[in-house]
């Protein structure tokens, strides 16, 4: 066995490194108008930073990190040894069904924080514990704890290393797949190829897609020219991270508040919030949890690699997971399809639209989320 326990511990001096870079930081000017028009807020900035360096508390956050049980796997996919970090807690109930749950960009696996619990120990909160799932969830290769690649890799790499996780070191023979964002496109792999994945469940469905599946009908051409329209305005950060990567992470290395802003803008955007209040969707601590395991790993240059890893990745051409797959369609997420879109892609064997969330559904929503991903395994145990 390759699988070492490991705890979050992060030394003091990184910590007091990046408050002394957040309290000599040199400001930007703010534009008049919607201050989220032309990017991160400078005044929402400005109050989130005094409240990192004078009330958030990460050795706090590391203790509540640090009450699930991490551990680290050594993986080798093509020869190439990868460390990935992992939480890893086992259902509680008669029958628990190994799930693993990947994150994507710029998020982590503190997004998956509250809803761990309730997943594995349904009874813990009223619930049955025949919905008892064993639960994985893996920090992406070249993200946050997991190692960093010697180059650019991409999702299918990815989805291989948890495939072998999953069935060599864990001993899951039969699992299902969950992820959004970069989580969707690993998912996508594991479902389309990976050998012990039975099923896949998706918040995110344009993260893996059958190249051949073009637009054909009026909805399926609106939602295609929305998301154009979409990335016109918001695709900035992707041009740069899937072409010259490292170039962006000259000035990222050395600056928190840059990593910060960079993060908090995409979560602002991406999420469903009230009145465009970011704080109606999250708290100040779940956000700088998020920067800071950037941070503290200095992933933010590798992680965006995978927008550049994926190049050498593609889907083949006709292309289509047939294995039982359930999409959850958020409503704050920017672009959608309709469900005639995703099965050109996927077998798609339940499509729900929750009443609230966005992008980073499991964080923003952890209820829905966890109710969601429930309903679709009781469909699984049903059909079987």
């Amino acid at each position: 066995m390759t699988i070492t326990p490991f705890t979050i511990s992060v030394p003091q001096e990184k910590l007091d490194w990046i408050a002394r870079r957040l309290r000599d930081a040199n400001w930007p000017t703010q534009a008049t108008g919607d201050p989220w028009a032309y990017g991160a807020s400078v005044p929402e900035m400005r109050a989130l930073v005094e409240y990192w360096l004078n009330q958030y508390d990460w050795r706090a956050r590391e203790a509540w990190m640090n009450r699930f049980p991490h551990f680290h796997a050594r993986i080798e996919v093509d020869a190439n040894p990868y460390d990935i970090h992992f939480i890893h807690v086992p259902g509680k109930g008669p029958n628990p069904k190994p799930m693993i749950v990947t994150h994507g960009w710029p998020g982590s696996f503190v997004e998956f924080m509250e809803v761990i619990e309730p997943l594995t120990d349904p009874a813990k909160f009223g619930g049955d514990p025949a919905d008892a799932v064993s639960i994985v969830v893996p920090s992406l290769i070249g993200y946050g704890f997991s190692s960093k690649p010697a180059k650019p890799i991409g999702p299918r790499t990815i989805a291989r290393a948890y495939d072998i996780l999953m069935r060599e070191e864990l001993g899951y023979s039969d699992y299902v797949a969950q992820g959004g964002d970069w989580g969707s496109a690993v998912s996508g792999w594991l479902g389309y190829e990976g050998e012990g994945c039975s099923a896949i469940h998706l918040n995110f469905t344009f993260g893996w897609t059958n190249p051949d599946a073009k637009p054909e009908t009026p909805e399926e051409i609106a939602a295609a020219q929305n998301l154009h329209n979409v990335w016109r305005v918001e695709g900035g950060y992707m041009a740069i991270q899937s072409t010259k990567p490292v170039t962006l992470d000259h000035a990222m290395a050395d600056s928190p508040l840059g990593v910060a802003a960079w993060i908090v803008e995409k979560f602002h955007t991406w999420s469903q919030l009230k009145d465009g209040d970011l704080w109606s969707a999250y708290t100040r601590d779940q956000i700088i949890d998020n920067v800071m395991i950037y941070l503290v790993t200095e992933t933010f240059g590798t992680a965006a690699w995978l927008y550049r890893g994926v190049a050498d990745e593609q889907v083949p051409a006709g292309a289509r997971v047939t294995k039982p797959v359930a999409v959850a369609d958020f409503p704050g997420e920017l672009g959608r399809f309709p469900r005639s879109t995703a099965e050109k892609s996927y077998n798609v064997v339940r499509w729900t639209e929750p009443p609230r969330g966005g992008h980073f559904a499991a964080m923003e929503q952890p209820g829905l989320f966890v109710d969601d991903v429930r309903g679709f395994l009781r469909q699984l145990r049903g059909a079987a």
